[in-house]
């Protein structure tokens, strides 16, 4: 199978600075100031083909997850095809220079190719299908990949399994066979549920922590919770942020904010970006990271942001102008990267 390349092109003039502070000093990368993981979702393409990316995820980050090019249509794009190029680039480019790779994502409603959404078969086939579909992709990738994201959005907020192919075909049992499958190919691997809204949702949080504790009851293999965390500069609240994690560690599982994104965009509006703004987006940034190291050592699997620069891309709900991560378009830090070391740094004098 053919890749399209396409190169984007950014201006070669940036400063980092904030107040003639500048991060070309490795004392300011984000995951040399803590002590969990830091990590980034990486766009492939610009990884390849644009040198200040390169180095800047290389500086600031320790842990990478593939955005999309480990997802079902781009990974498993025919029945008997699996498409291992690009993230085999990426798994030997983290093992190389010494990078957590997370997978993400192996079992999802979203992101499927053709010929999983029109399969045709009994329960029995479906469940073939899917057990072929998780092993081949972990075990090729064993030794190089420690954890996965083994289902991906399974709930609504209001806690009733989302409606999609394999809950039809399969049945919930969709959801406790993709992890026995994932375990059974690789045991030694950290193995999570991954949604949003669970910081926010106290129905859904609930619902999945006790569909997790019941599987687990029963000695299927969960490590942990990967909680999103796409959320806006205002909601939700810090303090409901922290109870959510709290609950997960109680609950006996690893805690990820696994994709990391502060919306500035209120109400999908056409907005423009102001100083008051970033100045928001640095305290909840802060506030977050705040909160996540309040949590017990070993229940921290770390922080990862869902892209490294503005602005923001297709996957967000917000379609018009937004600027959720830490750094501008111009590879810029901004405020809100400050405000992720600022809460590393202070934590360290205390």
């Amino acid at each position: 199978m053919k890749n399209c390349f396409f190169c984007i092109l950014f201006p070669l003039i940036f400063s980092f600075h904030e107040n003639d502070k500048g991060i070309d000093n490795m004392d300011q990368a984000l995951y040399k100031n803590a002590d969990f993981s830091v990590g980034v979702a990486i766009k492939i393409k610009r990884l390849k083909n644009d040198a200040i990316y390169k180095r800047l995820v290389l500086e600031q980050f320790n842990s990478f997850t593939a955005e999309n090019i480990m997802k079902p249509s781009y990974l498993h794009p025919e029945k008997d095809v699996f498409y291992f190029e690009d993230a085999d680039y990426l798994a030997e480019f983290c093992k190389k220079n010494n990078k957590r790779l997370h997978g993400h994502t192996l079992v999802w409603h979203k992101s499927l190719p053709p010929w999983i959404e029109n399969f045709k078969g009994n329960k029995a086939a479906w469940e073939a299908m899917l057990k072929e579909h998780i092993k081949t992709i972990i075990i090729h990738y064993k030794g190089y990949i420690n954890s996965w994201d083994v289902v991906n959005e399974a709930f609504n907020d209001d806690g009733s399994l989302r409606k999609n192919i394999w809950l039809k075909n399969i049945g919930e049992s969709y959801i406790e066979k993709s992890f026995i499958y994932a375990n059974e190919a690789d045991s030694s691997a950290k193995l999570f549920y991954n949604d949003f809204n669970l910081e926010a949702s106290r129905t859904k949080l609930n619902t999945v922590l006790q569909f997790v504790a019941e599987l687990k009851s029963r000695g299927i293999k969960i490590d942990g919770i990967g909680m999103q965390m796409h959320v806006k500069h205002y909601y939700p609240d810090i303090n409901a942020i922290n109870q959510a994690a709290f609950k997960v560690q109680e609950n006996g599982l690893l805690v990820h904010y696994s994709e990391l994104s502060v919306s500035l965009n209120k109400k999908n509006k056409n907005l423009t970006l102001t100083n008051e703004m970033l100045t928001l987006q640095k305290k909840k940034i802060k506030e977050i990271v705040e909160g996540y190291m309040k949590l017990k050592k070993d229940a921290q699997f770390g922080i990862t942001v869902w892209g490294l620069s503005d602005p923001a891309v297709a996957w967000q709900r917000d379609k018009n102008n937004d600027w959720p991560f830490l750094f501008d378009q111009n590879y810029n830090p901004k405020p809100a990267y400050y405000g992720f070391l600022e809460a590393l740094t202070e934590n360290q004098k205390n």
